[in-house]
């Protein structure tokens, strides 16, 4: 079943610019076109039926990278790049902030800990590491020190031994990953762009003065569109479009505990070079990640949930309410692939688990990218 005359003429003719996601990449290319080109006509599609992808399924980290994160980061890619990269994450955060409020964003700068329990795969930096990350990062994050190492014990609900030690940032923070989603969403609609989802574009046809895209529908069946040029934005999607891409999806589960009467563990949690994330949501506790264990999804949720249990006891008695899982693009390290495919095509992805802090970023540059290269 094709589209209607009023259904094409609407939203699916004409295209100056189609961008394929609607996540924060892609949303915030939309509305970095709409700010370069007012006149064009730009449309949003996402296969997902609320659209966003992994932007509505994280875990709400406004987070810049832990000190073991760091560390590998700086391994892979060199002081001088990586510092770059972080550079961007923590002005993709201010970015972020300063767009919608810290109000409509449910943002508030709370504090992070790493923790480095016994089971852990990571060790607790050195003095001299952790002043040397220190002296490494100032530059982007401007104050002299970022990362403190604490006790553990003064962490309240956090069962730990005499010596325990983490380590704190007092600069990144938690935000409504629901409520930035509505924010973003808003925003492009009062920009006049639209965001059709339930589209699922199958492959795409790059040509000389256009771009072809063969999409279905649940209900309308397979058909092609055409627009002037195209962003693709789908992140750890992005290699069933464009094989070439340095992108493969990684899951991430999640578990969020039902309510915990008393329960207010106040900060931001990484463990295990931030593979595993943990967070209050009023007082609940979250936990997620675990994919570099290598196992199942049974098996890991299990391996969250005993180690949620093992440092924060109070959850020993808390069902878990919700589950769910979401996917993240990764690649040879975890810096973004904005790549140009073609004169009128640009792909912006490979976010590597940091698309809330450079996901503006990153769209934005595509469609300068696209347009002013």
């Amino acid at each position: 079943m094709a589209f209607s005359y009023w259904e094409s003429n609407a939203w699916l003719e004409d295209l100056d610019l189609m961008v394929v996601g609607a996540g924060i990449v892609g949303l915030s290319a939309a509305l970095r076109a709409r700010e370069i080109h007012p006149s064009w006509r730009i449309v949003v599609v996402d296969a997902d039926p609320l659209g966003g992808g992994g932007s509505s399924r994280n875990a709400g980290f406004s987070c810049f990278g832990s000190t073991t994160e760091l560390q590998q980061d700086r391994q892979a890619l060199g002081d001088q790049d990586a510092l770059d990269l972080v550079r961007k994450r923590w002005q993709g955060l201010q970015h972020l902030r300063s767009t919608f409020g810290d109000s409509t964003l449910g943002h508030h700068v709370c504090g992070s800990v790493e923790l480095f329990p016994r089971t852990g795969s990571e060790s607790l930096p050195s003095a001299q590491e952790l002043a040397d990350l220190n002296r490494w990062i100032e530059p982007a994050t401007g104050v002299p020190n970022t990362f403190t190492q604490i006790h553990q014990h003064s962490l309240p609900h956090l069962r730990s031994e005499s010596g325990d030690a983490a380590i704190f940032s007092r600069l990144e923070g938690l935000l409504d990953t629901g409520k930035m989603n509505r924010a973003f969403k808003a925003l492009v609609h009062a920009r006049g762009i639209d965001v059709l989802t339930g589209i699922r574009v199958e492959a795409i046809n790059v040509m000389a003065d256009s771009c072809e895209l063969q999409i279905s529908t649940l209900s309308r069946g397979a058909t092609s569109v055409t627009a002037s040029r195209l962003v693709v934005a789908t992140n750890a999607l992005s290699a069933g479009l464009i094989p070439e891409l340095d992108v493969q999806p990684a899951v991430n589960h999640v578990l969020l505990t039902d309510r915990i009467p008393e329960f207010n563990f106040p900060h931001a949690v990484h463990i295990d070079a931030g593979y595993v994330y943990a967070r209050p949501i009023e007082n609940r506790m979250l936990i997620g990640g675990g994919r570099h264990w290598g196992l199942d999804e049974a098996a890991t949720c299990s391996r969250l949930q005993t180690l949620m249990h093992e440092l924060w006891p109070a959850t020993q008695t808390a069902p878990i309410a919700y589950q769910w899982s979401g996917q993240l693009g990764i690649g040879k390290d975890r810096s973004p692939i904005v790549k140009k495919i073609a004169s009128n095509a640009v792909a912006a992805v490979r976010l590597g688990g940091m698309g809330v802090a450079i996901g503006m970023e990153v769209g934005q540059l595509a469609v300068e990218k696209l347009t002013m290269d």
